[in-house]
C-alpha cells in the first residue's frame, strides 16, 4: 500500500519561490524544475525511507535533486509522508525551519 504525500505550507511557498526565481530568466525551465520537484516529492508515496537522514534534524529525511533538497518526515502509523521543505543546497542551513 502506498503512502499519502502531503506538502506543507512552507514547502508550497518554497516551490513557488523557486519557480519565480527561475522564471525571471526562463519560464520553461521554471515549469520543468517545479514539475520535477513535485514529481520527486510524490514519488515518496512508494518507499519513503529511501531518502537519507537529515543530519541535525531528528525524524527528518531528504531526497536530492541537485541543487535542491526535498525534506520530509514519515508517519508510519498513518502511512503519510509530510514534505517539509524544498530547499536549495546553497542556502544557509541555520535558516531552515521544518514547518
Amino acid at each position: 500500500m502506498d503512502y499519502k504525500v502531503i506538502l506543507s505550507r512552507p514547502a508550497i511557498r518554497d516551490l513557488a519561490g523557486i519557480a519565480r526565481y527561475i522564471a525571471a530568466d526562463d519560464q520553461a525551465a521554471a515549469e520543468r524544475v517545479g514539475l520535477e520537484l513535485v514529481a520527486l516529492a510524490e514519488s515518496l508515496a512508494v518507499m519513503p525511507s529511501r531518502g537519507g537522514v537529515l543530519r541535525g534534524r531528528p525524524g527528518s529525511r531528504r531526497l536530492v535533486s541537485a541543487p535542491y533538497l526535498v525534506t520530509y518526515r514519515i508517519d508510519e502509523a498513518q502511512r503519510v509522508v509530510y514534505v517539509q521543505r524544498f530547499w536549495h543546497a546553497k542556502r544557509d542551513p541555520e535558516t531552515w525551519r521544518p514547518d
